[in-house]
């Protein structure tokens, strides 16, 4: 087993930044593992069980959705500080962002526990497939994600290894962490300068897939912020107002401001999915 190294972490954590975040050219880097990670506990144990069992030429892909909790950059800022000290190289794939999407598609992702958002799609897969296309052009790096059994009943069977994923443009597919437990996933957590969150990755915050728990934490500023885009979008052909969250799904509550008021008040989920079930998101 490989020791774990001395880690510095002077200066602030929002001055370290990667030179690749632009999608800048890696000249004469070899990628035979590229982990997908937001940074939350399933990748960050994933990257240390990785630096564990001495993978060589390891790169760590973040994808940065502009759709993340405010705090959330500097988590990601000092987990690309520890990635460079383990040895590997931390990256950030761009995307339209969630906002720009929105505006676009005149319409915003809608939860409901199908395989995965468009928001996914559009965010996430087809930013990250044309970022691994123009650095591993020849589809040879194994992709990793740290996609746990244990998760729930939606992953139960979700496979160690699979043969050209589609969800990464034909390369093989690798999630070592399948039959980890959370007690084994928190282990490797506490040996990294990372805590153990209590929650998912604020990657996307609020995610479309949010459950009432989760809603009726959101700041002041977020819910501001994301009514002015629901204003923003209008109404759809048939007059109804183009809101984040479907009306059905939370007691009627029309907006944001109304579907966080709704959660206040509500001790249980009438829709257990939390997340979409892509494998890319919450980890």
């Amino acid at each position: 087993m490989v020791s774990k190294p001395v880690l510095w972490w002077g200066g602030d954590a929002r001055s370290v930044r990667n030179s690749d975040v632009l999608g800048d050219a890696l000249e004469g880097a070899v990628m035979d593992h590229v982990i997908f990670a937001s940074y939350g506990n399933d990748s960050v144990a994933l990257i240390q069980w990785a630096y564990e069992q001495g993978l060589k030429d390891v790169h760590v892909a973040y994808s940065d959705t502009g759709w993340a909790a405010c705090y959330w950059a500097s988590r990601v800022d000092i987990a690309e500080h520890w990635v460079r000290d383990l040895g590997f190289t931390p990256h950030r794939i761009k995307s339209e962002g969630m906002e720009a999407l929105v505006k676009r598609k005149k319409a915003w992702p809608r939860g409901g526990g199908h395989r995965f958002q468009w928001c996914t799609a559009a965010l996430k897969i087809e930013p990250a497939s044309k970022w691994l296309d123009a650095h591993d052009p020849d589809g040879e790096a194994i992709c990793m994600v740290g996609i746990r059994r244990e998760e729930g009943a939606a992953r139960s069977d979700a496979p160690e290894w699979v043969e050209e994923s589609d969800n990464h443009g034909g390369r093989n597919l690798w999630s070592p962490l399948v039959r980890h437990t959370e007690q084994m996933r928190d282990d490797l957590i506490r040996k990294t300068p990372l805590p153990v969150l209590p929650h998912r990755s604020k990657e996307c915050w609020p995610c479309v897939n949010a459950r009432h728990e989760e809603l009726k934490h959101l700041d002041p500023e977020r819910i501001d912020y994301i009514e002015a885009l629901e204003q923003d979008a209008g109404t759809n052909s048939k007059g109804n107002p183009r809101v984040m969250y479907r009306p059905s799904r939370h007691g009627g509550a029309v907006g944001i401001r109304a579907v966080v008021e709704h959660a206040k008040g509500s001790h249980d989920d009438l829709f257990p999915v939390s997340v979409c079930d892509s494998g890319w998101c919450g980890r």
